[in-house]
């Protein structure tokens, strides 16, 4: 005869509680219930139930955390259960962070106990016996938090007490021991609820749209990572038969590409992105050429284990993907995901360490130069008591996306947005949920824009295949991340305009601090940088052999998303050969230098330096509006000032610098515009000597 218990909580009116937070039938699996597929532990969703069926000898649980739920206020859960097979413990799980951080009410036979799991230790245990009859359908126990006592009762009748000492997390749900057999058929928590904290006034002006079948299969979809061009998606597959491993294979990265605004069959990147291990894309830089890996690689491109990786693209394909060093790394989950801000100079991190508030935490990590990066910092109140994940830091470097499962929401996962408030990484504004329809019952991660910003891609649940599939979105103003420019081109030898594969450095103009990295690629020299507004940039391509000309862009009266085209020249260091300091800049119409020149100046110095038997020519030049005489001799003054910071300030012996004022004699460009007209009042050097 088969035994059924259905375990509820007393609503006592007393207790002052009555909204529904969570209510679960099981018709289906919209909310993404953790079900398990393995050797002796096995669960499914059928007909209203949720059929559970364990032969391993320790115990297991199945979990949601529930983020709404007020827990300062009384509460109650619900969780109904037939037992098929009683050949050991079953029961109810509630206030957990995690499964070794909960507590417990189990029953076996005539006989409950409860307990308390920390630190995947039971702190205490006491069986006792229950002078109750049981009927054989319909049977109710209830556990029920009112004011400081925790109630436990049978079909209405208390059965025991205790005082209610707290909760660690919002984790409910059931737990089994081995060698029995369950059907859960309801579940509901009721109490106070926490409010979602939206954005007033924020519309979608249409319905989220599920790609095609050109990138969503059958199988799971995952990690979606938009290019900064919004041009190439990159994300992973699950068990599929085109993965490398075939259909057992955990997880291989694809990528589709945007072509007459349709995507492409989507392709599996192939080896030696992709092996017989779980693998996936995290981050793609904007120019393209580098991406980083989920997991680590050994040297022939085998699966090594837990945390990051980098590749680069080369002329043959991608790199065997070289390992992230991070200081002190270690991760507690079973789970772990990473994100590569744009400049190269930042790495967050979505894992479990010992100074985390509940599941995986959201961290920070800074790279000290090379592949080394800084011990994870925790980036602070951002972070809930329950299991942050997938966390994309916009192209303007302030605005981050993350799916959270602790912060109140819709369901499972909810998409979150907050704006960083200072250089720290420790403060953040206060998550604020991206709303319907984003979020929904189920779980809804794995969020990323192009660098315009106006639109997202993310992941959420099919709920007619139950698979989790990639969807866009149309963003409205207030979820938009700030506007940025892309600045695009290819890097090329200014003698034959072949094209150069190298490093692409982008600067403060100022303060001439670093902000950036970005690679050409090596067969076409294309490269893609993303700055930030509100500030004036220089850049720069470098290579041995060559001199690194200097551009720059001053963004700061721009303020709308824009894509500018500027290619780099790279000049030979060759004799003969003319280069223009692009910013050698001046006070309007004298010849006093501004600092913002002095970085271009000591480039000039090094790579004199560099070359001993260099000499060069210093030519000044102006526009051709004015007296022509009174032009030669500002020009005069322009070169005689650069040539005496190399000489006085730098250390250049001045037996290896000459030069000359030409005034206006020799535009370079169309004079009638001012727009083209000031590209001709320059400083440029011609190299006399090799």
């Amino acid at each position: 005869m088969r035994q059924v218990l259905l375990f509820t909580f007393l609503l006592l009116s007393a207790a002052g509680f009555s909204q529904s937070i969570f209510e679960e039938e099981f018709n289906n699996n919209e909310r993404q219930w953790p079900l398990i597929n393995e050797f002796g532990n096995q669960s499914l969703i059928r007909e209203g139930k949720l059929n559970w069926k364990r032969n391993a000898p320790k115990s297991d649980v199945i979990v949601q955390y529930m983020n709404r739920l007020n827990e300062a206020k009384s509460w109650s859960f619900t969780i109904g259960i037939e037992v098929r097979k009683i050949g050991s413990e079953y029961g109810v799980m509630w206030g957990g962070k995690n499964k070794s951080n909960a507590q417990y009410f189990v029953i076996k036979g005539n006989k409950f106990r409860t307990f308390k799991a920390s630190g995947g230790k039971i702190l205490t245990s006491t069986e006792y016996k229950m002078n109750l009859k049981i009927r054989l359908d319909n049977n109710q126990i209830t556990v029920a938090r009112n004011g400081s006592v925790l109630n436990f009762s049978i079909n209405g009748e208390k059965i025991y007490s205790s005082s209610y000492s707290g909760i660690d997390g919002k984790l409910f749900g059931a737990i089994l021991f081995g060698n029995s057999s369950i059907s859960i058929d309801k579940i509901t928590l009721e109490g106070t609820a926490l409010p979602i904290n939206t954005l007033s006034g924020v519309y979608y002006p249409e319905k989220p749209k599920k790609l095609p079948v050109s990138v969503n299969s059958n199988k799971d979809e995952m990690n979606p990572i938009i290019s900064a061009d919004g041009k190439t998606l990159y994300f992973s597959r699950k068990t599929y038969a085109q993965n490398i491993g075939g259909p057992t294979d955990l997880e291989d990265a694809y990528f589709s590409v945007l072509k007459n605004n349709q995507w492409s069959a989507s392709k599996n990147m192939g080896k030696p992105v992709n092996n017989h291990g779980p693998n996936a894309v995290h981050a793609v830089t904007p120019d393209g050429n580098t991406l980083l890996l989920m997991n680590t690689y050994e040297p022939d491109g085998k699966q090594k284990g837990q945390g990051l990786s980098v590749s680069t693209k080369t002329k043959t394909g991608w790199s065997i993907p070289k390992q992230f060093k991070v200081r002190q790394y270690y991760n507690k989950a079973g789970f772990n995901e990473f994100f590569l801000s744009n400049n190269g100079k930042v790495l967050l991190l979505a894992i479990e360490r010992n100074d985390s508030k509940g599941g995986r935490d959201l961290y920070v990590s800074f790279s000290e130069g090379g592949d080394v990066w800084t011990e994870p910092m925790n980036m602070g109140a951002i972070n809930s008591p329950g299991t942050e994940l997938s966390p994309f830091l916009a192209s303007d470097g302030v605005t981050l996306y993350f799916s959270s499962v602790g912060h109140p929401g819709y369901g499972q996962n909810d998409v979150f947005m907050s704006v960083r408030q200072d250089d720290t990484w420790k403060h953040w504004s206060k998550p604020v949920n991206l709303g319907k329809p984003i979020n929904g019952l189920g779980k809804d991660a794995y969020y990323s824009t192009p660098a315009s910003g106006d639109h997202a891609y993310f992941v959420s649940t099919d709920k007619m295949l139950h698979t989790t599939d990639i969807y866009t979105v149309k963003l409205p103003e207030k979820v938009k991340p700030k506007p940025v420019v892309i600045i695009r081109g290819k890097v090329l030898n200014s003698k034959t305009k072949a094209p150069i594969g190298t490093s692409i450095t982008y600067r403060d103009l100022e303060s001439d601090k670093e902000k950036g990295i970005a690679h050409s690629n090596p067969i076409t020299g294309a490269y893609e940088i993303v700055l930030p507004l509100e500030k004036a940039y220089s850049f720069f391509a470098e290579k041995e052999g060559f001199y690194s000309v200097r551009d720059n862009m001053d963004l700061t009266d721009v303020s709308n998303y824009e894509v500018i085209e500027r290619d780099l020249y790279l000049a030979p260091i060759e004799q003969g050969e003319a280069i223009v300091l692009k910013n050698v800049l001046f006070k309007r119409g004298t010849p006093f230098l501004l600092a913002s020149s002095f970085p271009e100046l000591n480039k000039l110095a090094q790579t004199m330096k560099e070359s001993p038997s260099m000499e060069i020519e210093l030519l000044g030049h102006t526009d051709n509006i004015g007296n022509p005489e009174e032009l030669v001799a500002l020009s005069e003054k322009r070169m005689t000032a650069v040539k005496n910071y190399l000489i006085q300030t730098r250390g250049i012996s001045p037996l290896r610098i000459t030069g000359k004022g030409v005034g206006g004699a020799e535009p370079k460009y169309d004079n009638t515009y001012e727009k083209t007209r000031k590209l001709n009042r320059r400083v440029e050097f011609r190299i006399v000597k090799q």
